[in-house]
């Protein structure tokens, strides 16, 4: 570039020959041709332009050499609208002016390019008093810019939250997405922990960090429970793993802490769930296997042969098997007394739908369930065997209603018999009639009553106030 400077027909602009500019711009211009940093000067009211070997390389064919005693407004129309007012600035001798990290797009290599520059343009004196033109010292920072836009964004995606505390006063220097949603996305950037989350100060989380940056060594946590106000203002307790590291400045100094951790209350809470319904699991297992035991027991003691007393467990088994199909499917919980009534009598239905079923679908508790079923096994097992389902003709009517069946007062269920053999009342009251009475009572709360009517068996459970 001096080379080209020298060799320049400088008559032919504003300026004239070398040897009659002011001595202001000889010295300027003789500073940026020895200088290695990107330089570059416009001169007088045309802005007549001169740059250096380091400003070269930040320009493409598009303007070096052209640009080279050319005025500025021609070479730089482009982006005119950015550096005009600048150049203003300081040629009216207001000042000087400092950009940092500056986009300043140009074109250059045959493209409009997105340009990242850190400049300052300050004056230089004309030789009598006033500002006759502008030193532009400046750097292309693109790549530290475009590198510092990629660990921002790393630092917003990481998969835990992410905080940067400046010292001294534990200040949030930066915060990633997931930190923002932790506090409830609130504006905490620039202020002091005690300040921006003034709920944690009772917590004892002050003090740790004060002890960090004291001890200079690393707290970790795991599974700590802390209560932070969320989004909409309510305090929510957080559990929460996480470290508090502090940075180091040459010497060795603590200049803050660097926060990293995770969220983990859907963890914990899911794992509390988890002890919940294994402890369910146990208690509905132990129900069921004393609940068995005791069928088992009083099935071999009121029946005479071990092949009827095998007929007449498996019918039991098979009973509640069905039952907890159901319930299965509603993880144990509430069932619908409707689908607890079909699986029950479904092995027990005949061709031409001689059980017929009518009643809201209410609500049952799973022991409810257990226990309807095994009764409703015995019931359709003595109409087959004595009742309306052995003859041709044989009905079974089963209807319930009720607001909250099982839960409260108003549940009728009715089991009706009609149009089988006339009904004789048993001389002795067995398992099966004991299990629905007793059985039945206990689980609903609720009255219960066989009726052995000549013309059919009626049943009724009424849960009354």
């Amino acid at each position: 570039m001096g080379a080209l400077t020298r060799d320049f027909d400088w008559t032919a602009t504003p300026l004239g020959a070398p040897e009659i500019w002011p001595a202001t711009l000889r010295s300027a211009v003789r500073i940026l041709l020895t200088s290695r940093h990107p330089m570059f000067i416009w001169w007088g009211r045309e802005l007549i332009q001169f740059y250096n070997d380091a400003y070269r390389r930040t320009m493409g064919p598009e303007r070096h050499p052209s640009a080279l005693g050319q005025r500025g407004r021609e070479c730089w129309d482009e982006i005119w609208d950015i550096i005009g007012p600048q150049i203003d600035l300081v040629m009216e001798g207001r000042g000087a002016t400092w950009h940092e990290d500056q986009l300043v797009p140009v074109t250059r290599f045959g493209s409009r390019q997105d340009v990242w520059w850190t400049y300052g343009y300050s004056p230089i004196d004309d030789g009598v008093g006033g500002v006759g033109g502008v030193l532009v010292v400046c750097n292309d920072v693109t790549q530290q810019h475009l590198s510092s836009e990629r660990l921002r964004s790393l630092f917003q995606q990481a998969p835990g939250f992410v905080a940067i505390l400046a010292e001294p006063d534990h200040v949030f220097e930066h915060i990633n997405e997931a930190y923002s949603e932790l506090v409830g996305r609130r504006d905490v950037v620039g202020r002091p922990v005690r300040e921006a989350l003034p709920e944690v100060v009772g917590q004892g989380f002050i003090a740790v960090l004060d002890s960090v940056v004291t001890s200079g060594k690393a707290f970790v946590a795991s599974d700590l429970s802390v209560v932070l106000q969320d989004e909409a203002g309510n305090m929510r307790e957080r559990h929460l793993d996480f470290v508090y590291q502090p940075t180091f400045d040459l010497s060795g100094a603590v200049t803050g802490i660097f926060v990293q951790g995770y969220d983990v209350t859907a963890q914990v809470a899911a794992a509390r769930q988890r002890e919940i319904l294994t402890g369910e699991l146990e208690h509905r297992v132990r129900n069921t296997l004393a609940m068995v035991t005791a069928i088992i027991d009083q099935t071999f003691r009121s029946t005479e042969t071990k092949e009827a007393a095998q007929d007449v467990l498996k019918g039991r088994v098979v009973a509640l098997a069905h039952a907890h199909d159901i319930l299965s499917r509603t993880n144990w919980r509430d069932a619908a007394i409707t689908d607890v009534v079909k699986a029950a009598l479904a092995p027990h239905q005949t061709p031409e739908n001689r059980i017929r079923l009518s009643g809201p679908a209410l609500p049952i508790t799973a022991r409810q369930s257990l226990s309807l079923s095994l009764a409703l096994h015995e019931l359709a097992t003595n109409a087959l065997k004595y009742g309306a389902l052995s003859a041709a003709e044989g009905l079974v009517e089963v209807a319930w209603a009720g607001d909250q069946a099982g839960r409260g007062p108003g549940l009728r269920f009715r089991w009706e018999e009609s149009g089988g053999p006339i009904v004789t009342p048993p001389t002795r009251r067995g398992f099966g009639t004991r299990l629905i009475e007793q059985m039945l009572a206990a689980d609903f709360g609720a009255a219960v009553r066989i009726d052995y009517r000549p013309a059919g068996v009626v049943c009724e459970l009424t849960l009354v106030d």
